[in-house]
């Protein structure tokens, strides 16, 4: 995961490829293009290294984005508003948070386009894999697998954003200008039938040195949560249909995992988080980030540092010995802040910094919808500081899925065993001062607003418990936001299609109900 320069030649070389259409007749500048590219397993885990950088993308096309997918999905819940400086700062964040989101927004635009630039990554590798030269059956199988699972992770996030998409299994090319959307049940069976496919060629142990590539536990906690999405929202909402796969075969995954993969909860909350806490034994699978880039302020995509960090880091931080200074988005709401047990529940401080009670000096005025807190799992420590290119590359991993998450699934999902993984996750938080409550729906949905806090799970979640509950808990946050909310259930709780890919396709593409 750390041969970026590997992955930078291999997605010049696509690029250079990409743009071969008029020059066929020329020599190509560079010796590797992508009809020669693919020869040898070292070629393979370039191109699949290239597929995993997308998930570090948050900048979308001519460097306009920053768009990451939990600082996005907290500001279109009831978390977290969408701060900054004020009203000229972002606006089209603001629009995530008022939740009247322009068919033009460059950050929608950003979600849908870096997740397509992944799945045609991942459809390159795909077509090409069995032409490739494998010591042993069993690698060549792995890799595909990978590929394939972030191909998956990534239609999973289209579905959920933009609900009717696309869906192609091969590499476009220029003449595909008529790509057609297909059903959301459709995207959904999809995910589903790869994950199922892929599961037994996936490997169950990544070594060190591999930090980031994901497992077959990775595979199997996707499995879970797709079909918790699907059976919640896909289906009441939008009219999927049933899944290949049944709800006691997907608990008997989640407790696979829970019970033969070796994560394990750590005892401490707070060892989860900051540098020292990534790749940790709970953590699944995380998006990894690193100080190391390329990227600046003319290539923001060769950043591969967290940009949630930055984001939302206070302004006008003086000197202070643990934390350093950001641009203020997505303070957290009041909503979140006082659903804690502050004298309880030790989750608390590890993730709502409360400036004031900490000794943090800053600059209030300054912060927009600010309301007194901020989240802290991602929070720049000084300590951490990059060397050069702060913005952009603080070393903070952005987990995926961590076992808490899966516990709480099984859990939802009617596991034999649901009490004592809600309890375990409780437990852990609350310590001496634990007292059991019955593993209900609705305790164990106020469970993970807690223990996910600042992880981009809530909006989600909210959608899970029905429009209507989404709309009254989000537009709740209308007061003191300073600027209109108003979520509309017509539109499904879905981001508008960009109208620039609806032009692009010759308005094959149709647009989102209510925009």
């Amino acid at each position: 995961m750390k041969k970026y320069l590997a992955t930078l030649i291999v997605v010049l070389s696509f690029t250079i490829a990409g743009c071969m259409d008029g020059f066929l007749s020329h020599t190509p500048p560079v010796e590797r293009v992508q009809d020669n590219f693919f020869q040898t397993q070292s070629d393979a885990e370039q191109a699949l290294f290239a597929i995993y950088e997308t998930l570090t993308f948050s900048h979308g096309r001519a460097n306009d984005g920053f768009h990451p997918f939990d600082v996005v999905s907290n500001m279109l819940s009831d978390d977290a508003y969408a701060g900054g400086s004020g009203t000229g700062d972002q606006p089209e964040l603001l629009e995530f948070n008022a939740h009247n989101i322009s068919v033009n927004n460059g950050k929608a635009l950003g979600l849908w386009s870096d997740r397509f630039t992944g799945i045609y990554r991942a459809n390159l590798l795909i077509s090409e894999i069995d032409n490739i030269d494998f010591p042993t059956e069993e690698m060549r199988a792995n890799i595909d697998a990978e590929a394939r699972f972030l191909r998956a992770y990534h239609y999973f996030d289209l579905v959920r954003f933009f609900g009717n998409v696309p869906l192609f299994t091969r590499p476009l090319v220029a003449t595909d200008i008529r790509v057609q959307q297909v059903p959301p049940g459709e995207v959904y069976n999809f995910i589903v039938q790869e994950l199922i496919e892929i599961i037994p060629n996936m490997r169950e142990n990544i070594p060190a040195a591999e930090a980031g590539r994901v497992s077959k536990w990775a595979a199997k906690a996707l499995l879970g949560r797709v079909y918790l999405y699907h059976q919640d929202y896909a289906q009441p909402v939008l009219g999927a249909g049933d899944l290949p796969i049944s709800r006691n075969e997907v608990v008997a995954h989640l407790e696979d995992i829970i019970n033969n993969s070796n994560h394990s909860l750590l005892p401490d909350f707070a060892s989860l988080w900051g540098r020292a806490g990534n790749n940790n034994s709970e953590a699944i699978f995380s998006v990894q980030h690193v100080t190391n880039t390329f990227g600046d302020w003319g290539f923001l995509n060769g950043s591969i540092g967290n940009w949630a960090a930055t984001m939302s880091g206070l302004r006008g931080v003086g000197f202070h010995p643990q934390y350093a200074q950001g641009w203020s988005f997505q303070p957290v709401t009041l909503s979140l802040n006082n659903a804690f047990n502050k004298d309880t529940d030790s989750r608390y401080f590890v993730s709502i910094l409360d400036p004031v009670a900490e000794g943090v000096n800053h600059a209030a005025d300054e912060m927009f919808q600010w309301q007194g807190f901020a989240f802290k799992k991602f929070y720049p420590r000084r300590a951490d500081t990059p060397s050069f290119n702060v913005e952009f590359n603080w070393p903070y991993n952005r987990p995926v899925f961590r076992l808490s998450d899966v516990m709480l699934m099984a859990a939802e999902l009617g596991s034999a065993n649901a009490q004592t993984y809600f309890d375990m996750v409780r437990m852990r938080a609350y310590g001496d001062n634990f007292s059991p409550l019955p593993a209900t729906r609705d305790n164990i949905m106020n469970e993970r607003r807690l223990e996910f806090a600042g992880e981009g799970h809530r909006y989600w979640d909210l959608l899970r418990m029905g429009l209507n509950t989404a709309a009254e808990k989000i537009n709740a946050q209308a007061q003191g936001s300073d600027i209109t909310i108003n979520f509309r259930p017509e539109r499904l709780g879905l981001l508008p299609i960009p109208q620039t890919e609806i032009n692009l396709s010759d308005n094959t593409l149709r647009q989102n109900p209510g925009y």
